[in-house]
């Protein structure tokens, strides 16, 4: 066993659970300055490909289309349980991003 399943040993209901709560290894980061305006913004948008979510974002990319004037372009991960694969190129190409998830 490792030594961070050895540690907090608790006894629940006559068994033993042993509470894997180590040393938590975080990073500060800095968000992303929030955009000015949304007129004329280039939105991505990443459908994680769980059901109804490309119906939630295509509405969203339809209401900021035309209120606001955005480019969407749209994204969409092949399985949800990877990570996507679109990262950099959205990074580099989108003033913002916005991730949708199902239900």
């Amino acid at each position: 066993m490792t030594q961070s399943h050895t540690r907090n040993p608790r006894t629940i209901g006559g068994v033993t659970v042993y509470v894997p709560t180590g040393a938590i290894e975080t990073e500060m980061h800095v968000l992303a300055t929030r955009l000015h305006t949304l007129q004329g913004a280039r939105i991505g948008v990443l459908d994680n490909h769980k059901e109804f979510a490309d119906l939630v974002l295509r509405g969203i990319a339809d209401k900021l289309q035309r209120e606001h004037g955005a480019q969407v372009t749209f994204w969409r991960k092949d399985y949800l349980g990877k990570p996507s694969p679109f990262a950099k190129e959205m990074a580099a190409s989108c003033d913002a991003v916005i991730n949708g998830v199902g239900h």
